[in-house]
């Protein structure tokens, strides 16, 4: 439960205009559009605190800012470098933020438009991270470390109360704990950067998709594979049902969808574009390396051959949904593998632990 949101100030309460000095003293301050309902949605059901950097304003500065538009009220606490003696993305400065508030870190979420600043910053600590992104723009790491993002900020109350995926940490803790072994953590990792990228493209040509939870679901696809194999069962299925178990209904159709028969049932095939991405994700990316549809098959068959007859039989349907996603994204389809090789490099996850 989030009982406190920290707020950065610059371009996500207020726009950063090209005046100098403090804020307060400028000719002219606006707030960011959006802001001021967000802020009423949320009085009141949680804390609201500003914490700047601003290198020009104290606390009282930034109140008399917050005032000329309106929005100082809504603040319980207003919290700056220059009074905490820290600046973000160091954790101190976030640590320092939550001692002030008499607030844990699993009960705090940090809204800013900085990605390494506020949502990588945040992040290191164990804070959630909202990410305000109105342009839309790339995440500066295969590995998203938001736990949601915002084109306005008047989208945040829904945002804070929808915020239902694990992070990357807790998805490494869900592989620990079932003994998923390094070259398989290297797997999922470099299937769950492939499914981002490509959610993120298809976003921006208008199609509706998340690119979180397809991340998300990359990460957590073959959650049951070790366990599984122990116990003679299909991983894809019992990887669904610890995701169900843990409350997390869409991983677990994805996990549950992502074996490479399913899509040989109409019942059973990725129907999401989240399911299809990390499907297809999946079936082009070799230990972790992308690779061709044609050379992960012969590598899966030369593994498995008392099942090789029957996964060559599923190219031509895997072939389809490479035109499918390819044609999406208006390139050849063939074409799809070389593109995302050149776009893998550094697939590695930025966050360790929350």
């Amino acid at each position: 439960m989030i009982r406190i949101v920290i707020l950065d100030w610059g371009d996500t309460v207020m726009r950063n205009l090209p005046y100098p000095g403090p804020m307060a003293r400028w000719p002219r301050v606006e707030a960011v559009p959006g802001v001021a309902a967000a802020l009423a949605a949320l009085q009141g059901h949680c804390r609201l605190v500003l914490a700047t950097n601003a290198a020009d304003s104290g606390a009282a500065l930034v109140r008399e800012a917050l005032a000329r538009v309106g929005l100082e009220g809504h603040f319980d606490a207003v919290l700056t470098a220059r009074e905490l003696g820290v600046r973000k993305p160091e954790p101190a400065f976030f640590a320092a933020v939550l001692r002030e508030s008499g607030t844990a870190a699993a009960e705090a979420a940090v809204v800013g438009d900085d990605y390494p600043v506020d949502v990588a910053g945040a992040r290191a600590l164990g804070l959630r991270a909202v990410w305000l992104n109105p342009g839309r723009a790339p995440c500066p790491s295969p590995h998203p470390q938001y736990d949601a993002e915002l084109q306005t900020m008047a989208e945040l109350p829904a945002a804070l109360a929808t915020m239902h995926l694990p992070g990357v940490a807790e998805c490494m803790e869900l592989l620990a704990g079932q003994d998923a072994p390094p070259p398989l953590v290297a797997h999922v990792q470099a299937v769950a950067a492939v499914a981002f990228r490509l959610a993120e493209r298809l976003r921006g040509l208008g199609r509706k998709v998340d690119p979180l939870l397809a991340h998300r679901g990359g990460l957590v696809h073959d959650l049951g594979k070790v366990t599984a194999r122990r116990l003679g069962r299909d991983h894809g299925e019992l990887g669904a049902e610890i995701l169900r178990a843990q409350g997390y209904p869409q991983l677990a159709g994805i996990a549950g969808r992502h074996l490479m028969f399913t899509i040989l049932e109409p019942t059973c095939a990725p129907a999401t574009w989240e399911e299809k991405l990390v499907f297809y994700a999946d079936k082009i990316v070799e230990g972790d390396r992308v690779v061709t549809l044609d050379e992960r098959l012969q590598a899966l068959c030369g593994r498995y051959p008392e099942n090789a007859a029957r996964m060559r039989a599923c190219l031509p349907a895997l072939r389809a949904l490479e035109a499918e996603i390819a044609g999406a994204l208006g390139i050849p389809g063939p074409q799809l593998p070389r593109i995302l090789q050149a776009g893998s490099q550094g697939a590695q996850p930025a966050e360790s632990a929350s």
